[in-house]
């Protein structure tokens, strides 16, 4: 039997925390913004969650989070706390051979979205489609169908299950030259859990905002760094801090933030070395990988207004096809 469950269910938590656990994408975020503790903070009150599960015979199978605001127009906006609504799969419920999930499980999620949407009439819906599993999301189809635009988004994942002698081989010789350079030149150190103080987190909170993050984000970020859920390495240059990098993690995966590259760097790209070390840190909490996301990395001097786009391919990895759904009415 497949049932929808929703936040106001008290088996809701119990059931997301077993789907996240077999989540592929395993993002942190999305994780974090189930707390309770974060649901009743004044920055998230115009939001309301109207996240879903479907489940199967006591299993989850797919989740959805998504919420709803109006924007400054009064607009109903259908996102996840100011970011796009995503979906998420228990990779565990996969049908074999034929790598696939039930019908019927795929039809009440198409069926809920679809209820959803007649029952809010959204302005706007943004979705990301994490492509999991290789499988694009019944919920894409459903927004393709009422004439929301899709755009392809490019996503690096590296494989931190390989040793590091594979790690090191896998990055392009060039990509290998600047790190060797970074780790001659600069004094590089992870700091998180214990070393993340209260000018720690200020320094990777200016980070975040000059990323342009909404406060949405950058609130959520915080409190994953508070908890022991997030690190940054940073690099030194004749005693001076001159680049740092921040990420978040799981105890599976773990995913790049942001990056920064002040004004008193030395003119050599300094953000191999540190991301280096990152994969080599992130690997040593035991994450099978490192997700760069969909942007490439941004090394950019603080005063300055040159940009230079570090691209993540360089380090190895696999290219994954991820997709921004958008629908307006």
């Amino acid at each position: 039997m497949h049932a929808v469950i929703e936040t106001s269910d008290s088996e809701f938590s119990q059931y997301w925390n077993k789907l996240y656990s077999n989540d592929p994408m395993r993002n942190p975020v999305c994780i974090q913004q189930r707390s309770e503790n974060q649901s009743t903070r004044k920055d998230r009150s115009k939001f309301t969650d109207r996240s879903f599960l479907v489940v199967a015979e006591d299993e989850p199978v797919f989740g959805c989070s998504l919420t709803l605001h109006l924007d400054e127009q009064g607009r109903k906006c259908i996102g996840y706390f100011g970011r796009e609504a995503s979906s998420h799969v228990n990779s565990s419920t996969l049908q074999a051979p034929s790598n696939s999930f039930k019908p019927e499980a795929i039809r009440l999620l198409q069926a809920h979205v679809n209820q959803l949407i007649e029952e809010i009439q959204p302005h706007s819906l943004d979705f990301l489609d994490p492509v999991s599993c290789g499988v694009m999301s019944p919920v894409t189809q459903v927004l393709l169908e009422k004439g929301a635009k899709p755009v392809v988004q490019k996503a690096q994942v590296i494989d931190l299950s390989i040793s590091a002698r594979e790690l090191y081989r896998s990055m392009t010789k060039s990509c290998r030259g600047l790190v060797e350079w970074g780790r001659r030149n600069l004094d590089i150190e992870v700091l998180g859990d214990e070393d993340f103080d209260a000018s720690i987190i200020e320094h990777a909170e200016d980070i975040v905002a000059a990323s342009g993050s909404s406060a949405n984000d950058r609130l959520a970020y915080k409190t994953l760094m508070e908890q022991g859920d997030g690190f940054m390495v940073q690099g030194k240059y004749k005693g001076e801090i001159v680049s740092s990098s921040l990420f978040l993690h799981t105890d599976k995966t773990c995913h790049y933030l942001f990056a920064d590259r002040l004004s008193n760097s030395p003119d050599r790209p300094v953000l191999h070395a540190l991301i280096w070390q990152a994969m080599l840190h992130g690997k040593s909490k035991n994450c099978s990988q490192l997700d760069f996301g969909s942007t490439s990395i941004i090394d950019s001097a603080a005063t300055s207004s040159s940009r230079l786009d570090v691209a993540t391919s360089c380090f190895g990895g696999e290219s994954h096809a991820r997709l921004r759904v958008t629908l307006q009415r």
